[in-house]
């Protein structure tokens, strides 16, 4: 069953941003630059600008700013200041439209959901079985998030949310856990957002209690009845209106399940819950649950998302399948430590690339269910005898011998680990495999550690502990130990081991018999994993066990992979099982996340190398770094300016009997642009707190040599005295003739927009200085030097990579063929459903993938408006045959964050096109950069300052030397946009001659391409 077209409550709030599904949106706002611009952040200054929004821009500026107000109150006492992601963003954003709906207008939001529920946009079954919406369904929110995603941040926000909005006063606020170990972890987390929380205990007394204090409780201490004096509190201490936040509350269970479920209803009668989890996947197979969570999930980022784009590790999985025996045989142990080992090398060798991307030390961990019993070959037993084994050298170097030696194979005779160990067959030493796995060499010696309940170290002679085992019933597994003939000794002074895992300079490289981690254990380190019997039939269990074992820090905390094959061995989780049973168990509930996909490498074939190899490929010298080179004192900048608009877009409404069927008019405000200073005097603000808000924005940010005062800082807010009495004022608000401060909130909200103007100033001041500098510092080379994937003696190179859910086989099936025969590849009309594309004789390779609905493509393929250019291109040249007789003519497609990219005020432009024209008999040279690009949400076009940047800036920035070439440099945008779609809410209207003096050209005339080249060859 397709869970996902269930969710009518998020296929609603996709709905109001113009789109069906959740892909359509994530896919908008998965480019946009984390950052803010003129108060508002890049991710609302997107949407505003996005077709088919249903909601007016004025509300999406007021959400998000309140969004950016929420971010500065969990951030003020965060040594690391958090920023959110797209997919948390949209999240925060569709439960802000919620929650104001929810308070300012519930029976009119109630009958748009039901009116959407109703129409057209449903397919007839999710209509039927999931029915109208009720005043009940409005009282729980449900957020289905991978693992690593951030869920915790998403809850605090909600918290803060919720106190903005108060549908209602709570009388209790709880935060319900799964165990004692999640709830000490979301007190500390509670603690950093300086949200008040406590946690619960049976003696604890509730005087004292502070304003909207969280109490955070385990679910197994919450009862609807209770005996004596228990651990459990009755629900009906809870009594009033209730706000719940609940994390991962379900473990698979069906009894549990519905014990919790009417708890949770109890708690919530007059109350509001938001619920979180990773594993919504793996409860919502029955009709009833599926029907109360279609209303409830807001937000959709469960795994399948997360893993497309790039976030958390790579995975790998051992899959035994007729394993005669229930334990790890000693291939399986031999390969984890081979892989263990492989990533503790790379992590050595590669230690700087490894810190740039915040990759941790790694940590081999063995997980079960069962550490002790009456079994004498109980798991965590079998494990320390295989490590015993390994320590002699001979036995583990013949297993180590046949592993590499191809021995293992699968059901197709094909060796399962030929794509492995890649570092280790290179050569390496076993005694260093010693030395950094078990810290040397020596007897086993097993040390209970007193100070520490329920752990026993692992170490080899005297050398550092190199593992820690984490059980429950101590003297159950002393007992077996001694059985099996295992000598304890007793360690009086050490600390917890387990605790020291977290450290820098931990000797703990492997963890034994631990679920701590599957709830509430927070760690980055684990790469190699051991499944014991943990989980068998749970699939929520092991989607949480696999999603800490995937979370990545990732570059500047982007939780993304760096797709460096330098460290990809340290970006891959390595997963053994125990046995068929288990493994299969652990392949269903990753297939039921949908996260199974099949990788395809798609061909190219190079063109014309001889032809372009010595064209000049513009270049930065990477010698030369801005952040090195030059140390930038913060100025005021006469060109440089920032503002925000703080006068709403008033509506009035007139409704009836709580319908919206609206009829409304705008009310007109008259405005006036002032300094911060015309407003209020800025010395009442809270400078200490902007100065430090303003150092961790330029840490974070990355802008290290820049420098910057108060004095500074308060003269770009006033303005700058010139001559003749006037001044220059680099930030102002639009605010209404009749604004006046009133109060503390007043001056508190302007001293926020002050800090947010005085950020976009910063922002763009920075980036200004380093166009400038990287200007300098652009040369040209050869393209062979630097298109280095295109330059190797084969004229086929593997390009493309096409990421395919597992399950389409007949597709894969299909793509495969195609992809195996080059002449097929070519032909851009055979099987050119499953796979578009096009072919252009003149590019650098082909073939050019399109996009394709349902396969994710690195790098990716075009879209529709540089479809149009590359046809119409290739159209021109077909029937212009005498442009080919006269010159060369290259195309390159410019990848992003590759190819050749320019540094504006806004970010990084990296035009989609690079186009040679070079003269056959001539010296001249032209290179042109062309923008396929829909207009319509541009604003001021010929403003713009990418406009301005192709049309004016390019050939200043790239007039460079180059051999004894003349080199010319163009730039032109191709608008997707009809001419007379532009024209409507524009103040004067332009003719097409007026855009094309800019180089913008229209793709819906014919002769835009005769326009192009006249432009490009005569002017």
């Amino acid at each position: 069953m397709k869970i996902e077209k269930y969710l009518v409550l998020n296929k609603y709030f996709l709905w109001l941003f113009g789109e069906e599904d959740n892909r359509g949106l994530l896919r908008y706002l998965k480019s946009v630059e984390e950052g803010e611009r003129d108060g508002l952040t890049n991710f609302a200054i997107n949407l505003m600008t996005k077709e088919g929004v249903r909601l007016p821009k004025d509300e999406l500026k007021r959400y998000d700013q309140n969004i950016q107000e929420y971010l500065r109150k969990i951030n003020q006492s965060r040594p690391e200041r958090i920023r959110l992601k797209y997919f948390q963003y949209l999240a925060v954003l569709f439960t802000e439209i919620f929650l104001d709906r929810l308070k300012n207008r519930k029976w009119e939001f109630l009958a748009e959901l039901n009116d959407f529920v109703n129409s057209n946009s449903l397919e007839k079954k999710v209509r039927e079985t999931v029915g109208e919406f009720s005043e009940e369904d409005l009282k729980k929110l449900a957020f289905w998030m991978a693992t690593g995603s951030g869920k915790t941040l998403i809850m605090h926000i909600n918290y803060l949310q919720f106190l903005r909005y108060k549908p209602f006063e709570p009388d209790n606020i709880l935060l319900i856990t799964p165990n004692e170990g999640l709830s000490k972890q979301h007190y500390e987390e509670m603690q950093k957002s300086g949200i008040p929380c406590r946690l619960y205990s049976e003696s604890g007394s509730s005087s004292g209690q502070r304003e909207h204090e969280v109490l955070i409780i385990e679910i197994t201490k919450l009862a609807e009845n209770t005996r004596g004096r228990g651990r459990s509190i009755h629900i009906s201490a809870f009594e009033g209106k209730n706000l719940i936040f609940v994390d991962e509350g379900h473990k698979g269970k069906r009894s549990e399940e519905k014990k919790w479920a009417k708890l949770r209803d109890k708690l919530i009668e007059k109350g509001f819950a938001f619920e979180y989890s990773a594993t919504f996947g793996q409860i919502l197979d029955k009709e009833d649950i599926l029907k109360e969570y279609a209303k409830a999930i807001i937000f959709d980022y469960s795994y399948k998302y997360f893993y497309l784009d790039g976030y958390g590790k790579d995975f790998w999985v051992l899959n035994i399948k007729n394993s005669k025996i229930d334990d790890f045989t000693e291939m399986a142990f031999c390969a984890n430590l081979l892989d263990f080992y492989q990533q503790l090398l790379v992590y050595e060798e590669k230690r700087g690339i490894a810190r740039e991307h915040n990759i941790e030390k790694p940590l081999w961990i063995f997980v079960g269910s069962t550490v002790s019993g009456k079994n004498i070959d109980s798991d965590i037993v079998k494990v320390l005898d295989l490590i015993i084994n390994s320590l002699n050298r001979d036995w583990l170097w013949e297993r180590v011998h046949r592993i590499l030696g191809g021995e293992f194979r699968n059901e197709r005779g094909e060796d399962i680990f030929k794509d492995k160990f890649e570092r280790l067959r290179r050569g390496f030493d076993l005694e260093d495999l010693y030395e950094k796995v078990f810290n040397g060499r020596g007897k086993l010696r097993i040390l209970e550690i007193k100070r520490a309940e329920g752990e026993f170290g692992l170490r080899l002679g005297d050398n550092a502990y190199f593992g820690v085992v984490n059980i429950g019933d101590v003297s159950a597994f002393k007992k077996l130990l001694k059985e099996k003939g295992f000598e304890i000794e007793q360690d009086a002074i050490s600390d917890s081991l387990f605790d020291s895992i977290k450290r820098e300079n931990s000797t703990i490289n492997i963890l034994i018999g631990s679920k701590k981690f599957i709830e509430g254990w927070d760690t980055w380190r684990v790469s190699c994993m051991g499944l014991l019997n943990i989980g068998k039939g749970e699939g929520p269990q092991i989607i949480q066990l696999f999603g800490r074992g995937v979370r990545l820090k990732g570059k500047n905390l982007s939780l993304k992979r760096s797709g460096n094959p330098e460290i990809s061995t340290l970006e891959t989780l390595n997963i053994y099982g125990i046995s068929a049973d288990y493994i299969g168990k652990f392949l269903d509930a990753i297939k039921k996340e949908e996260v199974e996909f099949e990788e395809i490498k798609v061909p190219v074939r190079v063109l014309n190398r001889e032809i372009w190899k010595d064209f000049p490929y513009p270049t930065k010298d990477e010698s030369k770094k801005f952040e090195r080179e030059r140390v930038l004192h913060l100025r005021v900048d006469k060109t440089i300016s920032a503002s925000i608009n703080l006068v709403p877009s008033i509506s009035v409404y007139m409704a009836q009997e709580q319908r919206e069927d609206v009829q409304s008019s705008e009310v007109e405000t008259e405005t006036a642009s002032k300094s911060v200073a015309d407003l209020v005097d800025i010395e009442l603000f809270d400078w200490e707190r902007i100065y430090t808000e303003l150092l961790e924005f330029k840490k974070e940010r990355g802008y290290l040599n820049l420098s910057f005062d108060l004095e500074t800082l308060k003269k770009i807010l006033t303005g700058e005295e010139i001559s003749n009495g006037k001044k220059i004022v680099c930030c102002k608000v639009i605010v209404p003739n009749d604004f006046k401060v009133k109060d503390l909130e007043d001056l508190k909200n302007l001293e926020n927009i002050a800090l947010s103007l005085l950020k976009s100033y910063i922002d763009k001041f920075y980036k200004r200085e380093k166009g400038r500098f990287e200007k300098d510092i652009i040369t040209y080379k050869p393209a062979r030097e630097q298109l280095s994937l295109f330059r190797l003696a084969s004229d086929k190179v593997e390009y493309y990579t096409l990421t395919v859910p597992a399950d389409k086989s007949k597709l894969i099936e299909k793509l495969k063929r195609l992809v195996e025969n080059m002449d097929d590849l070519l032909d851009e009309q055979n099987e050119k459903d499953i796979l578009p594309r096009i072919v252009i004789h003149n590019s650098v390779f082909v073939p050019l993938l399109l996009e394709k609905e349902g396969i994710s493509i690195s790098p990716p393929g075009l879209n529709e408006g540089e479809k149009r250019f590359l046809e119409g291109l290739r159209d021109y040249l077909d029937k212009n045959q005498e442009l080919l007789d006269k010159y060369h003519i290259v195309l390159l497609r410019n990848e992003a964050k590759e190819g050749v990219g320019f540094m504006l005020d806004w970010g990084e432009f990296y035009p989609d096109f690079i186009l040679w024209i070079r003269e056959k008999n001539g010296n001249r040279i032209y290179i042109v950069f062309v923008e396929p690009k829909g207009l319509k949400m541009l604003g001021d076009l010929l403003n713009n300052e990418k406009i301005i940047f192709l049309s004016e800036g390019l050939r200043e920035t790239l007039r460079k030397q180059y051999e004894n070439w003349q080199v010319e440099v163009k730039g032109f945008v191709l608008s997707t946009t009809p001419h007379q779609e532009l024209q409507k809410g524009q103040v004067s209207i332009k003719s097409k001659e007026e855009y094309e003096k800019k180089n913008i050209l229209f793709l819906e005339d014919g002769d835009w391409a005769e326009k192009f080249f006249k432009r490009v060859l005569h002017t």
